[in-house]
């Protein structure tokens, strides 16, 4: 399902990083000297995460400002032997009137998600089923939602290749217009990185908890986004520039959108 992720424009994609996609314990519990991110703030919108004990994620609030209101929205992961379990929602700043948001079904031996249910007032309304390659790294993502029949349809579904640093370097977007069709290719993004690690790459299940998206899961920042139409004719890059502390993370990003080169500036702390 395509969610409505946490959006801080397109900035915010260059800045989330990946996750440990072969086991949602902490492997790093006892390393506390390293920064954990804290808030991401940009015009239009703030994202803080808190932390539990063992520096999983125990709640993320998005505060998306516009010219007429304020909106909040909060996530609170729900775990369960150390691994995430379910997601919550809720519209209200102390989290109150939570709804099951999304859960999550494992492989056998527990060591990796391989299917993301998503909620609607308690009932499933759509899915992902997602596909890995022998290192663990996600190659795929099929999309089902509901048809008119309350039945199970897939029409679309996204691929991924790796390169050896463990970056996403290529997604192509794949479409069919009826079940029983062939996919088409309807579009393809390419990306570059630089050789820094990302904020997020040790916090589990973040991608899961937000959305799963290629700069979500990469083990660098990205540099370079690329988007080609299917004809190859019309292609548009955003290029991202950081900031980095000493501990080489970034502090902050600017998108600079090829279209019109108007550009974005993200802030991000950490603890």
């Amino acid at each position: 399902m395509k969610t409505n992720s946490f959006k801080e424009g397109a900035a915010l994609v260059a800045t989330v990083a990946a996750i440990a996609l072969t086991s949602f314990r902490n492997n790093d519990e006892g390393n506390t000297d390293r920064p954990f991110l804290q808030a991401i703030n940009s015009h239009a919108s703030t994202t803080l995460i808190t932390y539990n004990p063992q520096h999983a994620i125990s709640r993320l609030t998005r505060i998306q400002r516009t010219v007429e209101e304020t909106y909040t929205d909060i996530r609170i992961p729900v775990y369960e032997s150390g691994r995430l379990v379910s997601t919550l929602v809720s519209d209200r700043a102390n989290g109150e009137d939570s709804q099951l948001f999304s859960s999550f079904d494992y492989t056998d031996d527990y060591s990796r998600i391989e299917k993301i249910r998503y909620y609607t007032e308690g009932t499933v309304q759509a899915y992902d089923s997602l596909v890995y390659n022998e290192t663990g790294h996600i190659t795929a993502r099929y999309f089902f939602g509901k048809n008119v029949n309350n039945h199970f349809e897939n029409h679309n579904y996204q691929a991924y290749t790796w390169d050896n640093a463990g970056n996403v370097i290529q997604m192509d977007n794949y479409g069919r217009m009826g079940t029983s069709g062939n996919f088409a290719l309807s579009s393809t993004v390419l990306y570059s990185y630089d050789k820094k690690l990302n904020p997020q790459q040790r916090i589990n299940g973040l991608c899961y908890i937000t959305d799963i998206m290629p700069a979500f899961l990469s083990n660098n920042n990205v540099l370079t986004e690329q988007i080609i139409s299917t004809q190859g004719t019309d292609k548009t890059t955003t290029s991202y520039k950081y900031e980095y502390n000493t501990a080489q993370y970034p502090t902050s990003v600017t998108a600079i959108y090829g279209a019109d080169g108007s550009r974005e500036t993200t802030q991000l702390s950490y603890e």
